[in-house]
């Protein structure tokens, strides 16, 4: 029997078990729901080499001699298959031609061009705050925030914002396969949605944002990006953008609510936010480990022999803390360079959105502490449920009284 990372003492302190892994060393072996049993890497070196290595591990478990996913998942719906192939689970030539696509969206400046938007949604989130009573930041705040935050990079119009974001807050919670099946009725309004929004910025001749430069792409080549690969795109991005990052803010949020020095050095100093977001993502590693990899050919790591078609998650929470590359490894330090976490991932996978993430993440950070230096938690912090969600890490709730 694997480790279990989604056990309340392993969420709230992660060192003893991490450790226990380090001095063992090489391989384990997990159970995850909906994938079942994969290898997990425990060091920084072989999360590394997974990453980095596009030739012996690929996301298309096709690619490695394994059923395709819509083989593999057979009892899902036929309309997510072509879902399937989105830029997250392609390898090769094909990756790279999805993620050319989609990369301006989440360029430097790209995100210059959304950043006043992003700036005025936190403080349009911190004006609709209750100061008179405690507040859950992860209902009101931390999720919302990455919610809008893509909706204003895909260029959603604001009349469809809510129900768009009803429709796809199930699908980012998904855990088990009960939970894949309350996701469905979601998925499919989603997926319908968006095919119908696409004919409509065809009829109107473009729209602000990334699904009209989408579908610009598509009208001007056929062959660049089909229908379903439209589609596939835009649910990816949407999925991905909002849930990682919710918990990327709420870790920064609860360790400065925890440590009011901290955050009065960060105020005092704002050129220190940068590092502080690393370490953060380091740290508290609100992804904890990847998607699965499959093995292409014959290959050793960490100590274990892998056979073409076996499974792999780099495991992230581990390799961050990792004392062969990072020293002090279970200390937090704001200002720790250089900080080689592997948070965001690595090689061709890396995460596209990651720079809108750190974006997002400052801002909510620094403008809410701009707002109420003063607030605190509503209850102690080690009574504080973690959320128990398949690969992340961060609190379930975060309720604090903002002003004294």
């Amino acid at each position: 029997m694997g480790p279990d990372l989604h056990a309340q003492d392993v969420l709230r302190d992660p060192a003893p078990l991490i450790d226990r892994l380090h001095r063992d060393g090489g391989l384990v072996r997990l159970k995850l729901p909906i994938l079942g049993q994969v290898w997990a890497t425990t060091t920084h070196a072989d999360a590394h080499k997974v990453l980095g290595d596009s030739e012996t591990f690929c996301r298309n478990p096709a690619t490695a001699g394994n059923p395709p996913p819509e083989k593999f998942f057979w009892w899902a719906p036929r309309f997510i298959h072509p879902l399937f192939r989105n830029v997250t689970m392609v390898d090769g030539d094909e990756h790279a031609r999805l993620r050319r696509l989609a990369a301006p969206g989440f360029s430097s400046i790209g995100i210059d061009r959304v950043r006043p938007k992003l700036e005025q949604i936190v403080e349009t989130l911190l004006d609709d705050l209750p100061a008179d009573r405690p507040v859950d930041l992860v209902e009101c705040y931390n999720r919302r925030l990455p919610l809008l935050a893509i909706c204003e990079v895909l260029g959603i119009p604001e009349a469809d914002r809510a129900k768009v974001i009803r429709w796809v807050e199930p699908v980012g919670s998904v855990a088990s396969v009960p939970g894949f099946f309350r996701a469905v009725p979601g998925l499919w309004r989603l997926s319908r949605h968006f095919r119908a929004d696409f004919e409509k910025v065809r009829r109107s001749g473009g729209r602000d944002g990334l699904i009209g430069d989408l579908v610009q792409v598509h009208d001007g080549d056929p062959d660049t990006l089909s229908d379903d690969e439209l589609l596939a795109m835009v649910v990816a991005l949407f999925i991905g953008g909002f849930d990682t990052t919710t918990h990327l803010i709420g870790n920064a949020m609860s360790t400065l609510l925890e440590a009011p020095e901290l955050r009065a050095q960060l105020r005092a100093n704002p050129e220190g936010w940068p590092l502080f977001l690393e370490e953060v993502m380091r740290f508290h590693a609100p992804v904890m480990f990847t998607n699965a990899f499959h093995v292409t050919r014959d290959v050793t790591l960490g100590g274990r022999e892998l056979r073409r078609g076996d499974r792999v998650v780099p495991l992230l929470i581990a390799a961050n803390r990792d004392a062969a590359n990072a020293p002090c490894p279970h200390a937090f330090q704001a200002d720790r360079k250089p900080n080689r976490h592997l948070g965001f991932g690595y090689g061709t996978h890396v995460c596209m959105g990651m720079q809108l993430a750190r974006t997002e993440a400052q801002i909510a950070a620094q403008r809410f502490f701009d707002r109420f230096p003063d607030a605190r938690l509503a209850e102690p912090a080690d009574r504080l449920p973690m959320l128990r969600r398949l690969g992340l890490r961060g609190k379930a709730r975060l309720p604090v009284i903002l002003r004294p």
